[in-house]
C-alpha cells in the first residue's frame, strides 16, 4: 500500500495520542488502547470526519479499511451504522514502527535521544554561562518530560541553526559583528539569522542573561557581540588612541571641550592611553546625564564616558583599556539609575573592569532629596533588586537596596537633572 495524505492524516493522528500516552514514556502500567473515537454520541477526536460530507466520509472509511488489512489499525462501526460511520479506531501498536515508517515520522523516543544527544555537544562546546545554563535546562526539560518542549524547536533544521547560533555568540572572545556579517558567518547567507534566528535567540538572552527591564532588542543582543552597526564609544577629557599603520599617529581627545567619539571598529586598531593629569574617571549611564556632567560639572582632571546600557564585549575592552592606564591615585566612579538595572551595570563593572570602582549619587540620600520622582516598583521587581545583596561586591549598595525594598521604589538618574 502506498499511503496518500488520508492514510497519513489517521497514522499520524494516532501517533500523537501514542506519542502522548504514558506506554510511549516507558511507563510499567498495563497497555492501553491507543483509541481515537470518530464518532460517538456527536463527539469526535478526529473532527476531519464529518459524515456529513458523504465524499470525505467514505473516503476515510476506505482508507481505514486498507490500513485494517495491513495490520496497522483495527476499528469498529457504529452501532446500526455497519458499513456507513466508523466509531472507534485504534492502533495496533505491535507495528507502530511500520506506521511510522509510512507516515515518514520519526519516533518519538528517537527523536528525543537524538535532541538529547545535540544539547549535549553544544553544551561541550558553550563557553558563556548563559548558554550553559540554557542548554541544561533544555536537556533537563526534555529528560524529566521525555518530549520535545516549546524549548527547543521540533525541526531539525531550526534546532540546527538556533545551537549554531548559540555557540558562535557564546565566546566571550570581546568580538563584534554586524548582525548580516554574523548570519553570513555562521550560516553562509546574510538573512537566516534575522529571518529564522534572531528572535529565537533574543528570548533566550533575555531570559539567561541579566537585562535592564527596558533594555531594546539591540541592547540586548549587543552584550553578545551581535551589533546594527560599529558601537561608538562616547568619552570626554584626556584620552589618547595611537594608530600604528607604518607611520605611527595620535589623536589627543583631550583638547575637545565637548568631547570625542570612536567606534568600535577603529578601537580595536588602536591603543589607548590616559594623561597622567587624570584624576577621577567618571562613567555615566544615561546619555542625557552624560551631556548635562560634561556642560555644568566635568574638570580638567576628570575622563568622563558615557557608558550607556549594559556593556557589550567590544565595550567591555574599551572599558578595560581605560582602567589598565589609569594614572596612580586615580579614582573611578560610575553615576547609573538607582534601580535593577544601574546596581546591576555597577556590579558587571566590579566584577569584569576594576573591582574598587565606587559609586556616585546612588545612595540612600538621593532617593530621599529626589522622592518626589521616584517611580514605584512591583514585588517580582523586588525581588530581582534584594538578589542583588547575594553578591559581596554590591555590599557598599545593600543599604540603599534595603531603602528601595522596603519602600518599594526606584529613581532614575535623569531625575537629578532638576537640580539645574
Amino acid at each position: 500500500m502506498k499511503p496518500d495524505s488520508t492514510h497519513k492524516r489517521i497514522l499520524n493522528a494516532l501517533l500523537d495520542k501514542l506519542e502522548r500516552s504514558k506506554q510511549s514514556m516507558g511507563d510499567s502500567e498495563p497497555t492501553r488502547r491507543i483509541m481515537l473515537s470518530f464518532y460517538s454520541g456527536g463527539k469526535s477526536d478526529f473532527p476531519y470526519y464529518d459524515i456529513e460530507q458523504s465524499e470525505r466520509r467514505i473516503s476515510i472509511n476506505r482508507a481505514i479499511d486498507d490500513l485494517e488489512k495491513q495490520g496497522l489499525v483495527s476499528y469498529n462501526w457504529m452501532k446500526g451504522e455497519h458499513g456507513h460511520i466508523v466509531e472507534k479506531v485504534w492502533l495496533n501498536v505491535g507495528n507502530a514502527a511500520l506506521a511510522y515508517r509510512l507516515t515518514s515520522r520519526q519516533p518519538k523516543n528517537d527523536l528525543v535521544a537524538e535532541v538529547k544527544e545535540e544539547i549535549q555537544s553544544a553544551m561541550k562546546k558553550a563557553r558563556s554561562d548563559w548558554a550553559l545554563a540554557f542548554l541544561k535546562d533544555a536537556h533537563d526539560e526534555i529528560t524529566r518530560k521525555q518530549r520535545l518542549t516549546s524549548i527547543m524547536p521540533s525541526e531539525k533544521e531550526e534546532r540546527t541553526l538556533l545551537l549554531a547560533a548559540i555557540l558562535a555568540a557564546s565566546n566571550p572572545d570581546g568580538s563584534e559583528l554586524m548582525e548580516r556579517v554574523f548570519s553570513l558567518s555562521v550560516f553562509g547567507d546574510s538573512k537566516t539569522f534575522e529571518r529564522t534566528v534572531r528572535a529565537k535567540l533574543l528570548r533566550i538572552l533575555r531570559k539567561y542573561m541579566e537585562n535592564d527591564d527596558d533594555a531594546t532588542e539591540e541592547d540586548v543582543l549587543k552584550q553578545v557581540g551581535i551589533v546594527k552597526y560599529p558601537e561608538p564609544f562616547e568619552f570626554c577629557g584626556g584620552l589618547s588612541i595611537e594608530f600604528g599603520d607604518g607611520n605611527k599617529s595620535k589623536i589627543d581627545f583631550s583638547a575637545l571641550p565637548s568631547g570625542g567619539v570612536i567606534y568600535s571598529s577603529d578601537f580595536a586598531n588602536g591603543k589607548l592611553s590616559v594623561v597622567p593629569s587624570v584624576e577621577t574617571v567618571i562613567s555615566i549611564e544615561n546619555r542625557a546625564n552624560y551631556i548635562e556632567y560634561i556642560r555644568t560639572e566635568k574638570t580638567d582632571s576628570e575622563l568622563v564616558i558615557n557608558h550607556g546600557g549594559q556593556f557589550s564585549p567590544r565595550k567591555g575592552k574599551f572599558l578595560r583599556a581605560v582602567a589598565k592606564k589609569m594614572p596612580n591615585g586615580c579614582k573611578w566612579q560610575h553615576w547609573g539609575d538607582i534601580d535593577y538595572g544601574g546596581f546591576l551595570m555597577l556590579l558587571r563593572l566590579r566584577q569584569h573592569v576594576h573591582p574598587e570602582i565606587l559609586t556616585h549619587r546612588m545612595s540612600t540620600s538621593e532617593m530621599v532629596r529626589y522622592a518626589d520622582f521616584t517611580v514605584p516598583i512591583k514585588a517580582k521587581y523586588a525581588e530581582r533588586l534584594g538578589r542583588l545583596k547575594s553578591f559581596p561586591e554590591l555590599s557598599d549598595a545593600y543599604e540603599c537596596i534595603d531603602y528601595m525594598t522596603k519602600y518599594m521604589l526606584r529613581l532614575e538618574q535623569e531625575a537629578m537633572l532638576t537640580d539645574t
